[in-house]
């Protein structure tokens, strides 16, 4: 499958700058993917995605409209 994206340019060069400057765009796309594919699993397995210190506090959840779609489909799916 072909896919092409518009992608803001300074936003994407801030993060090859992140992840270091000769990272392809490819490469980088297909993280991003693999990421939102893992989250969109945990989500539909009734799991939440979660970032922590390296103490293990300080919590974050990640939150975005798929995985919040996802969940409640999940929850659905458990009530009824």
């Amino acid at each position: 499958m072909n896919v092409r994206l518009n992608i803001d340019d300074a936003f994407l060069r801030a993060i090859q700058r992140k992840v270091g400057d000769a990272s392809r765009v490819a490469d980088l796309v297909r993280d991003a993917f693999t990421i939102l594919n893992w989250a969109v699993d945990e989500a539909a397995n009734g799991r939440v995605v979660l970032s922590a210190s390296r103490r293990g506090d300080d919590l974050h959840r990640l939150v975005m409209p798929t995985l919040s779609r996802i969940e409640a489909r999940a929850r659905n799916a458990a009530q009824g």
